[in-house]
């Protein structure tokens, strides 16, 4: 696919698979604080008081409105604390095994017995009732009938999982907050079985429970932690005064459905994760037209045929209006994975002084490429002050020295069709005329580099830096652009193209920096940049997704991102920088960085590939 065509084509845009996740106002809604062994407790913002499996209580607050108990076991189920956080009014739910322990301890209580599948409302909570099993070993049998809960306390659905292993029908239920247990003895197998049973629930927020007495040790919590950190919120322990729970005043799309790839034959889930005001309902769409029946927020495909393919957004509706969530893409082939390509910026280079600059890194080894800088050939696309004549220069640290270490000035000087032959390869556009002043290069690069574009003459205009791999069956592999230049308005905005190969998703994280750029000692930063990314296909380009500040993805999984590709941070949360995380479908995309309400500035737009 042609990149550079693709670059040039900010038209014909469409913002309706636009979804502004991230409110600036939120209610909170309760507090958790996870206890002893799996002791929770829960308060609940002008409502009840709630306890799971409580032991180990010292204090008498007699304060418990609701006590849940997942199973009948000593260390869950302990008659002594419950004595000392019931009141006269407290309700307590069970599955089958505890009840009878709790008629004779608590004659005359109400008590309901509840096995999985069974849901229930108390005080305005909704309890679902999900399996708790082993599945390997037998210490929890599942015709025991145990249960984990998903309580939905004022729109925030939070997950007790008891004394689980992880089961297959944790795929089948999302969550925000998940407690998840550690101990290795009698609950999960390892704690990668935990780490994985998080991110079966969609968790937005994992907590390690049943660890540090007996079996289970506070490494575990923090290897659990470490191995979810780039994908969720995580806490070893909850803070004294507890964890908040909150919603916004708006639905808030907290996970996108994501772009999958599978098998004919194979099965898949898209999943929306979502919180808003009172009930929210669910609309799925395929091509934009109504998916019949889809009116929940998973949408699986058991087995997932040809004619399940197709690009699909669900709207989530809740008291204040709807959302809708940007594409999903559903491949249903052979799965081909992939990777970044080609990439492209294109933007306004100034004068000698001030060069376009992008920066591109290769792992796994020395990669073929083929660089281009582009100023008079733009002029076919309607471009117009255009770069007159581009230097392009590859540098690179060469014994703690800034190095050329490859550059052309005229194009075909490096050989015209040996060039010509290597743009039609992959895909680029062509130089029609031998004589015209655009760069090209055949190099290789191994590690980062730098790629400048400069007029000879160093006069201004608008110029396009293309970098294509011409290696695709290498181990080698590029996994990361920048490009930092001045952002003005229109089509002075920084635009960075690039193509994912292949035909599976993949994970990126992006960035629009500007006011983080002033601790580097940039002078005239964009003080509030704005991102968005087009897919660009069939002659359009379309919306896929927008940020404008950074936090409102979460600082914390965002934090996690950026150490996971070395990214520098960005330390002050409440900063006007953009960043999104994205799983994307197989294609051409372009990154473009404006300034909110016309401001401009400097800017650094930047592409990782994501573990």
């Amino acid at each position: 696919m042609n990149i550079s065509t693709i670059s040039l084509r900010l038209v014909l845009l469409s913002a309706a698979l636009l979804a502004l996740s991230g409110s600036a106002s939120a209610r909170v809604v309760g507090r958790l604080y996870a206890l002893t062994q799996a002791t929770v407790k829960i308060e609940v913002t002008g409502g009840p008081v709630i306890y799971i499996d409580p032991t180990g209580i010292t204090t008498t607050p007699a304060d418990a409105d609701f006590i849940f108990l997942t199973h009948n076991h000593g260390d869950h189920q302990s008659t002594a604390s419950m004595n000392r956080l019931r009141k006269p009014s407290t309700v307590f739910i069970s599955s089958p095994p505890g009840v009878p322990a709790l008629m004779t301890a608590f004659p005359g209580a109400t008590i309901h017995a509840v096995t999985p599948g069974d849901k229930l409302t108390l005080g305005g909570i909704t309890a679902d009732m999900v399996p708790m099993y082993n599945v390997v070993r037998n210490n929890h049998p599942r015709a025991m009938n145990f249960v984990g809960y998903v309580l939905n306390i004022g729109g925030v659905r939070v997950y007790h999982a008891g004394d689980t292993e992880r089961f297959p029908e944790m795929k089948t239920f999302t969550t925000d907050v998940a407690m998840l247990p550690l101990g290795q003895t009698f609950t999960m197998i390892n704690v990668q079985d935990a780490v994985d049973a998080a991110l079966d629930v969609k968790a937005r927020i994992a907590i390690p429970i049943h660890w540090g007495n007996a079996e289970g040790t506070r490494a575990d919590a923090e290897f659990f932690v470490a191995q979810l950190s780039s994908r969720m919120t995580t806490m070893v322990n909850t803070p004294a005064e507890g964890f908040i729970l909150e919603v916004p005043d708006t639905v808030v799309l907290a996970e996108h459905p994501a772009s999958q790839t599978v098998a004919p034959g194979g099965s898949v889930t898209l999943t929306v994760q979502a919180t808003g005001v009172g009930a929210l309902s669910y609309q799925w769409r395929r091509n934009s037209v109504v998916v019949s029946g889809a009116s929940t927020a998973s949408l699986a495909f058991t087995p997932a045929t040809l004619a399940n393919a197709g690009d699909y957004t669900v709207t989530v509706t809740d008291a204040n209006g709807p959302v809708t969530s940007r594409l999903a893409r559903l491949t249903v082939e052979t799965p081909r994975p992939g990777r970044l390509i080609n990439v492209s910026v294109r933007a306004v280079s100034r004068d000698a002084g001030m060069p376009l600059i992008v920066g591109a890194a290769v792992t796994g080894g020395s990669k073929a490429v083929l660089l281009r800088g582009v100023g008079p050939a733009l002029a076919v696309f309607g471009v117009t002050g255009v770069l007159a004549d581009p230097r392009l220069e590859v540098h690179a640290d060469v014994a703690g020295r800034d190095t050329i270490v490859a550059s052309n000035n005229d194009w075909a000087s490096g050989g015209a069709a040996t060039l010509r032959a290597a743009f039609a390869a992959v895909g680029a556009f062509d130089f029609a005329d031998s004589a015209s002043r655009d760069a090209a290069l055949l190099t290789t690069i191994d590690g980062p580099r730098t790629i400048h574009v400069v007029d000879t003459a160093g006069r201004r205009g608008v110029t396009l830096i293309e970098l294509y791999d011409t290696d695709l069956a290498g181990a080698s592999r590029l996994t990361n652009l920048s490009a930092r230049n001045f952002v003005g308005t229109g089509d002075a905005a920084l635009i960075a193209g690039f193509v994912v190969s292949g035909n599976v998703p993949k994970r990126l994280l992006i960035r629009g920096v500007g006011p983080r750029l002033a601790a580097f000692g940039v002078a005239g930063v964009l003080a509030d940049p704005k991102l968005e990314l087009f897919l660009s296909e069939g002659g359009r380009s379309t919306l896929f997704a927008v940020n404008d500040n950074w936090s409102e993805i979460g600082a914390a999984p965002a934090r996690a991102a950026f150490a996971a590709v070395g990214a520098f941070d960005l330390a002050d949360a409440a900063s006007r920088d953009a960043a999104m995380v994205v799983v994307v479908p197989a294609g051409a995309f372009t990154a473009q960085v404006s300034g909110v309400a016309g401001m401009t500035g400097e800017a650094l737009v930047e592409i990782y590939e994501l573990p």
